[in-house]
């Protein structure tokens, strides 16, 4: 097969060039490939990036957890849920705190913990932990506290009614949502 006029006369060029300077050529070549990678890199396609979103301004519900073992950990697992869920819906930071203890005076700088990370909304669970969140709020007056499953008469301090059976699916899903609910409403 012949080549037109036009690109033979490059093509007799460059295969000179590569025979009698293959270093060259060579460099060339790999110069010519590194161009092009770069323009590839830096002019691909913008929208598979990662955005960053700022999330420092959303409020914030922490839960301490009781310790491990504790009666209350089907509670607690329905809490966590419900607090997910109302971060989902956007606005919501949720985190999660374990606390060692449920005495009130060994509990209470893990609750000064969470109020240091600006946690809006403390939540404990069960009426082992109502001791050490009404000494937190005695501690903390200007903070929000819930406790699930145990009632207070303390200010700052919300309660939210525990299933008669949280083992049961459904009892689960009704604390989530009533967690999730609460917290809704206080952002």
């Amino acid at each position: 097969m012949r080549l037109p006029a036009l690109t033979a006369r490059p093509v007799r060029r460059f295969a000179g060039l590569v025979r009698g300077h293959p270093v060259i050529a060579v460099t060339t070549a790999a110069v010519l490939l590194a161009v092009l990678s770069l323009t590839a890199l830096l002019t691909g396609d913008r929208s598979a990036q990662p955005r960053a979103a700022n999330v420092s301004r959303n409020f914030r519900a922490c839960l301490l957890v009781s310790p491990a073992g504790a009666t209350d950990a089907r509670l607690s697992q329905a809490s966590w849920q419900g607090m997910q869920d109302a971060a989902r819906s956007g606005g919501v930071n949720a985190q999660r705190f374990p606390t060692p203890t449920i005495d009130a005076k060994a509990a209470l700088p893990y609750f000064n913990g969470a109020v240091q990370h600006h946690c809006e909304l403390i939540v404990t669970v069960g009426t082992g932990m109502k001791p050490a969140t009404e000494a937190a709020a005695r501690a903390n007056p200007h903070q929000d506290f819930v406790i699930i499953g145990a009632t207070s008469a303390r200010p700052h301090v919300s309660a939210i009614a525990a299933p008669d059976d949280p083992g049961k699916e459904k009892a689960g899903k009704e604390l989530a949502e009533k967690v999730s609910a609460f917290i809704a409403d206080r952002r």
